[in-house]
């Protein structure tokens, strides 16, 4: 099989796995349905950054466009990453109270007299999970249960530290993680809205790109066909 066949053959297994019809398609990548067609029926293929493009939206490598099986090799994948992105986790998590129920358990048996705040093993646990989170999140890059992670970091570390201590206006220090939340907040929109901002203008500018190129290519059409007659 050629190689205009086996991309044509994968552009279309891709974007029907995706449930997408070719102007769909083209829309949401800012490129013309006829250009899509194109591809799909092996008259050309497209360029590298095209590729990159559509790999990129599709959640695959441009090496998987030139695979005959990359359609199967794809929901392999996907299925492999987010089952890891789920079960990872809960382990993870689930670790860090078994230690804490182990730390526990230690102290209700060989701590004489057994503490009145034996249970803070559970408490001092939150935080600990809550940076495992963190920490799995940011390399993932799953920006949801990274702005939760880190928001169980600022309020588990200052409930861990309100009832460690007996004070009487402890209690005031929950000013501070309300006040780092609502930054927080704030940077995970405003961070969302400059993301799009970039990749708005990003895309126009592309948008512009190829209306220039095809304005071009078609004066040169209407310049060949002036000198044939």
């Amino acid at each position: 099989m050629e190689i205009n066949e086996v991309v044509a053959k994968n552009l279309i297994a891709y974007r029907k796995q995706r449930g997408l019809t070719q102007a769909e398609l083209a829309e949401m990548i800012s490129y013309s349905d006829k250009s899509i067609s194109k591809w799909e029926r092996g008259e050309c293929i497209p360029d590298l950054a095209i590729l990159k493009q559509l790999a990129d939206f599709y959640g695959i490598t441009i090496n998987d466009f030139l695979n005959e099986s990359g359609d199967i090799k794809k929901v392999k994948q996907k299925r492999k990453f987010k089952k890891r992105h789920i079960i990872v986790p809960i382990l993870s998590v689930g670790l860090v109270f078994l230690v804490a129920i182990l730390c526990f358990v230690g102290i209700m048996i060989f701590a004489h007299p057994i503490p009145q705040k034996a249970y803070l093993c559970f408490i001092y646990a939150l935080p600990v999970a809550a940076i495992v989170l963190t920490v799995l999140s940011s390399v993932w890059h799953l920006k949801l249960l990274n702005f939760f992670s880190i928001s169980g970091i600022l309020w588990f570390v200052t409930l861990s530290l309100f009832l460690s201590f007996n004070s009487t206006n402890l209690w005031m220090i929950f000013f501070i993680p309300t006040v780092l939340e609502i930054m927080l907040i704030l940077w995970f929109f405003l961070k969302a809205d400059i993301k799009e901002k970039i990749f708005s203008f990003g895309t126009k500018n592309k948008k512009q790109k190829r209306d220039e190129q095809q304005k071009l290519e078609q004066e040169k059409v209407n310049e060949e066909k002036q000198k044939e007659l």
